[in-house]
C-alpha cells in the first residue's frame, strides 16, 4: 500500500506548450523520464456500488504489464489530496478477487454474486509525460517530487472527455512546497486546482444528466477553535468554486455560475468575520484577486437575472446577452488569475502564514473555541 500525496491541476490543451516552455521544465532540477501510453479499463457493478462504497477499481495497461489497482476515496484539504492505493500486476486481464483481501476492500462488496456482476463500465486512455523534481526548498530541506502530465480521454461506450491534468506528487518533503512549485507555473499558464478524479470524469459521463456539486458544511465540535474554523469553513469553498466552474464546463448550465459567486464570497465573508485572528496579507494579493473574480462573475452572471426578473428569456435580445455572457467567461477561464487565487489560498492555509503576524491578543483569541468564544 503507498499513501499518495498529491496536488492535482487542469489546464487547457491549448496551453500545453507554454507549460512546457516554463523555466522550472528546462531547469537543471528537473529531468524528464519520457513519455508512455497508459490504457485503463475501471470497473462496477451496474448499480455502481463499488463508487457508492468509495472506492475504485481498474486494470491498467502500461508496456507490457497489466496492473490491478484499488484506490480509497482519501481526504482533501486545502488542494492537496491524501488517499491509499494498492497496485498488483497480473497475468492475464481479468480481476483477481483475492488480491483485494489484503487491502481496504469493503466487507459489504465481499461476496461472490456481487463480484460476478462487477464488468466494466468506462475507460481512460491517454498519455503520460513525466519529470522528476530533486531540489531544495525555500527552507533549504530536501524536495522531491513526481510532475506527470496526462493527455487523453475518459470514455464510456456513449460519450467521451478530454482529459488534461498536471500532476505533482510529493515524494519528499512538505506538502506546502509543492503548492509553491505549482505557482510557480500558475503565475504565468493558467492551472486550475481541481479534485476531480479520473474515475470521477468517468462516472459522470455514465450519467450527465444527474450530475451535480454536492455542498457540504464542515461540523464543529466544542473543541473546534476559532483558529480551526476559519480553516475549515474556507477549506470547504476552495473545494467548491472550482468545481462549480468546472461543472458549468461540462454540461454548460447557468446555475452553476451564481453558486460559485456564492462560495466566492462566502470566503470573503470569512476573511471578514475572522479578521481579528487571520490578519490581512501585506500584500493584499489574496483580497485584490478575491474581489475582482467576484466583481467579474457577478458582471457576467448579469444577464441571467436580468432575465429572470425581466421574464423575458426568450427573447433575442436575452439569448444575445446570454451568448456574450457564455464567451466571456470562456475567456475568464483561460486566464491565470482564478486558478493563482486558488493556489495562494491554498498555500496560506497549509503554511498558516498569518501566525507570523500574531501578536498576543490573536493568539489568545484563536484558541478560543468556536462555540465559547
Amino acid at each position: 500500500m503507498a499513501l499518495e500525496v498529491e496536488l492535482k491541476l487542469t489546464l487547457s490543451p491549448h496551453h500545453v506548450e507554454s507549460l512546457k516552455l516554463q523555466p522550472l521544465f528546462r531547469s537543471a532540477e528537473v529531468r524528464e523520464l519520457g513519455s508512455q501510453r497508459l490504457g485503463n479499463t475501471y470497473y462496477d457493478t451496474p448499480d455502481q456500488q463499488l463508487t457508492q462504497n468509495r472506492v475504485a477499481l481498474r486494470i491498467r495497461r502500461k508496456g507490457e504489464q497489466l496492473i490491478q489497482t484499488l484506490k480509497s476515496s482519501g481526504s482533501s484539504a486545502a488542494g492537496m489530496h491524501s488517499r491509499n492505493e494498492w497496485e498488483w500486476l497480473l497475468t492475464r486481464p481479468q480481476l483477481d478477487f483475492d488480491l483485494l483481501r489484503s487491502a481496504e476492500w469493503p466487507e459489504s462488496l465481499n461476496c461472490e454474486t456481487l463480484q460476478r456482476n462487477i464488468a466494466p463500465v468506462f475507460s481512460t486512455d491517454f498519455n503520460r509525460t513525466i519529470w522528476i523534481l530533486d531540489t531544495t526548498d525555500s527552507q533549504g530541506q530536501p524536495l522531491k517530487a513526481e510532475i506527470a502530465l496526462d493527455q487523453g480521454q475518459v470514455a464510456t461506450p456513449e460519450r467521451e472527455e478530454p482529459i488534461c491534468e498536471l500532476e505533482l506528487e510529493l515524494l519528499e518533503g512538505e506538502p506546502g512546497e509543492l503548492v509553491k512549485v505549482a505557482l510557480g507555473l500558475a503565475r504565468n499558464v493558467p492551472l486550475y486546482i481541481s479534485d476531480i478524479s479520473k474515475a470521477e470524469r468517468g462516472y459522470r459521463l455514465l450519467q450527465p444528466e444527474a450530475y451535480q456539486v454536492k455542498r457540504s458544511l464542515p461540523a464543529f465540535d466544542d473543541e473546534t477553535t476559532l483558529e480551526t474554523a476559519f480553516c475549515r469553513l474556507v477549506q470547504n469553498e476552495l473545494a467548491l468554486w472550482p468545481r462549480y466552474f468546472e461543472a458549468w464546463q461540462f454540461n454548460d448550465d447557468w446555475q452553476q455560475i451564481p453558486l460559485a459567486l456564492e462560495s466566492l464570497r462566502n470566503i470573503g465573508a470569512f476573511y471578514e468575520s475572522f479578521s481579528e485572528i487571520v490578519p490581512a496579507e501585506p500584500d493584499g494579493q489574496i483580497d485584490h484577486l478575491l474581489g475582482k473574480l467576484i466583481r467579474q462573475i457577478r458582471d457576467i452572471d448579469a444577464w441571467r437575472r436580468t432575465a429572470l426578473l425581466s421574464n423575458s428569456q426568450e427573447s433575442g435580445w436575452i439569448k444575445r446577452q446570454a451568448e456574450r455572457a457564455h464567451s466571456r467567461m470562456e475567456v475568464l477561464l483561460q486566464t491565470s488569475e482564478p486558478g493563482l487565487l486558488a493556489l495562494l489560498i491554498s498555500e496560506q492555509l497549509i503554511e498558516q502564514s498569518w501566525r507570523k503576524r500574531w501578536n498576543s491578543k490573536h493568539q489568545m483569541l484563536a484558541q478560543q473555541p468556536v462555540h465559547k468564544a
